[in-house]
């Protein structure tokens, strides 16, 4: 019965460090780890503490668990590396159209063989067509929400 109990009080523990202040993690965390942490945020903070008690009370990772992470992160390092710097083209079918209401007014531009359509006149890209609409420069991706 001893090891439920033993659970318990991690379990408490590491549930009061939720109602903890900044000041008073930041006081835990100095007991527990060399200097202050790295990214100054409670629930930085809390992840990494919990971690910590649970490491203390049940052992941590052994060796080779730790390569494999450390492997496994290098390995999605480099392939975030590559995707960012392949450029995702927004490339919509010809036909689309593409609508924005801006000013209280529908813009209408048309996906056509040469780049995009704006009252009959041709464009390469949407920010030409967003800098006109909206007499800025703009992101056209952004403008007319085409973009994350």
């Amino acid at each position: 019965m001893k090891r439920a109990e033993d659970d318990f009080e991690i379990l408490k523990r590491i549930t009061n460090l939720q109602k903890q202040s900044e000041k008073e993690l930041l006081k835990v965390w100095r007991t527990m780890f060399e200097g202050d942490p790295e990214i100054m945020s409670r629930k930085y903070m809390i992840a990494k503490i919990a971690y910590k008690i649970q490491e203390l009370a049940y052992g941590g990772l052994d060796a080779e668990t730790e390569n494999k992470i450390r492997n496994c992160a290098k390995e999605v390092t480099k392939e975030k590396t590559v995707t960012a710097k392949k450029t995702r083209k927004f490339s919509p079918l010809i036909g689309t159209k593409i609508t924005k209401e801006y000013r209280d007014k529908i813009h209408e531009v048309m996906v056509v063989n040469e780049g995009f359509s704006y009252e009959g006149t041709v464009y390469k890209s949407l920010s030409a067509i967003a800098t006109k609409i909206a007499g800025t420069k703009w992101n056209g991706l952004k403008f007319f929400g085409v973009s994350k």
